[in-house]
């Protein structure tokens, strides 16, 4: 543990335990000591599943729920609409959940998140970009170009999303993942937009460019699992994609390469939905993600993504480092998506997304 605040509270319990052998009323001590002491809380956290959420669970569910005796129950498949049917019907599934930025963005737009309790959770180490209102981000990640290496029968791979887009120099069966965020994005780059120049996206350009690729799009893939079967397996000779998925399955010996030129940079954010009953533990669980050693471990050794904890860095080796996608080399090829674009327009270009995808 590298909060010293942290620290200090868990030295006070534990020692107040031994001392006096008995469950410390809450009243006395705030709400959260009392349901940790109590030894009989739970916490249901929504994650994005596989081997990114296998990773969260090494580094941050079992250490959580082992040192504070917690019981960590887990979900799959976050989305701020889920959420805001939570929060207007006040029926919670989720305490903590683990949303990508555009989401979060939406979630503020639309009052259904819980500001940061900042008496609890210590953003003083964390990235300026990674901290929000209502949300602190755990990870860098990208969405990138990747493809299969065997497909390719010895060809050089197609290098950037215009080269995805021409078919005929760079041929094979392509997968794109179903929504409109990093799709249109992407598509404008293919069409020559510098990516400093993205936003605000030009609609109308963005899916026209999307109607040149779209009898190419053999699969619209839907979640982390299936973008690995489609790339593993050879079903797919090129898809969009994780890199930290990527990583994860070449290491496994899957035959997958993945392009940072023109990759989409974005994090992972945890937040907890408006008025739930059980934040104070939520945002406890938030602090302990948050430290150094917790993020160098999850990204260090279990999956290449890259750490919002700046201290974390000092505890990843060099050759590591380089896989991850703020590493200095890999971010500047890349842009970020633009949240407040995307918190402001995120329902209506779904819908048009919808409706171009029937058409």
């Amino acid at each position: 543990m590298n909060d010293p605040r942290w620290m200090n509270r868990r030295r006070f319990l534990v020692t107040l335990g031994q001392t006096t052998g008995v469950v410390v009323a809450a009243s006395a001590m705030g709400p959260f000591v009392g349901r940790v002491v109590a030894s009989d809380a739970t916490l249901r956290i929504c994650s994005y599943g596989g081997s990114f959420q296998e990773s969260q669970r090494k580094a941050f569910f079992d250490p959580f729920s082992k040192e504070f005796n917690v019981k960590i129950i887990e979900a799959t498949d976050p989305d701020i609409a889920k959420v805001k049917a939570q929060v207007m019907t006040k029926n919670y599934e989720w305490d903590v959940v683990d949303m990508e930025t555009r989401h979060v963005a939406r979630g503020e737009v639309e009052g259904l998140l819980e500001p940061l309790d900042l008496s609890i959770i210590d953003t003083s180490h964390i990235d300026k970009m990674a901290v929000r209102k209502c949300a602190v981000a755990n990870d860098f990640w990208t969405t990138g170009l990747a493809y299969n290496t065997k497909n390719l029968g010895g060809k050089e791979p197609a290098q950037g999303w215009a080269d995805f887009w021409d078919v005929k120099r760079f041929p094979g069966p392509r997968a794109m993942q179903n929504q409109a965020p990093f799709n249109l994005e992407f598509a404008l780059i293919a069409d020559g937009v510098p990516m400093e120049k993205l936003y605000p996206l030009d609609l109308d350009r963005a899916f026209k460019k999307m109607d040149a690729i779209r009898d190419h799009i053999t699969v619209w893939w839907k979640n982390g699992a299936e973008q690995i079967q489609l790339l593993s397996t050879g079903e797919v000779t090129y898809s969009t994609a994780w890199n930290g998925r990527i990583s994860v399955a070449k290491a496994k010996g899957a035959p997958l390469g993945f392009v940072w030129n023109g990759g989409c940079f974005d994090m992972d954010w945890w937040c907890v939905p408006k008025g739930n009953p059980n934040k104070k533990l939520a945002m406890q669980f938030i602090n302990f993600a948050l430290s150094a050693k917790r993020q160098a471990y999850q990204f260090g050794e279990l999956i290449p993504y890259g750490p919002t904890n700046l201290e974390a860095f000092n505890s990843i080796p060099e050759e590591r480092a380089r896989e991850l996608p703020n590493y200095p080399a890999n971010a500047k090829v890349q842009f970020l998506q633009n949240a407040d674009y995307w918190g402001e327009h995120l329902a209506a270009v779904t819908e048009r997304w919808n409706a171009w995808m029937l058409g």
